[in-house]
């Protein structure tokens, strides 16, 4: 068996490199779709951590998911006016299907679902947390309310 040129292993690494590159491409942060994905990654920072707490990958503390769940709640409102329809002076390559225009009635209904279950979550830890019984349901229908949204309204 005959050796690999050192350069031809360089060239397919480099070509693999500059592929992932390309399809991993981060949105404009003043665009729409940038600040909707900055606040999507805030939504990240707070759900993460709860879900690995339910899910026993971190250790439950009651004080910090409470913590997280009022963050939360705080952004709940923040992504949704940076979902404005794209057009040729904002055209918007994103996630987000064209059913979020065509289908604005139920894409506000499935907000508001997950605005309430986020809500209900908080209200639940305000109480204080003794064990992840307490917050199990109530994270579970946050998480069904952003699954609605992506199964309807995101590529």
């Amino acid at each position: 068996m005959q050796p690999v040129p050192t350069l031809k292993i360089l060239s397919c690494l480099s070509l693999s490199l500059l592929l992932t590159a390309c399809g991993n491409q981060q949105a404009d942060p003043a665009s729409p779709e940038g600040q909707r994905q900055a606040v999507f990654q805030q939504f990240l920072q707070h759900s993460e951590p709860m879900g690995g707490m339910l899910a026993g990958r971190l250790a439950f503390d009651g004080e910090a998911f409470a913590g997280h769940a009022e963050q939360l709640a705080g952004l709940a409102d923040a992504p949704w006016k940076h979902f404005s329809e794209p057009d040729q002076n904002n055209p918007q390559p994103n996630a987000a299907m064209p059913e979020v225009w065509s289908d604005a009635d139920g894409f506000a209904e499935r907000i508001g679902q997950y605005q309430a279950a986020v809500t209900d979550l908080n209200l639940i830890t305000v109480k204080g947390l003794d064990s992840p019984e307490q917050v199990t349901s109530a994270m579970q229908a946050v998480q069904q309310a952003c699954k609605a949204c992506h199964d309807g309204y995101r590529r």
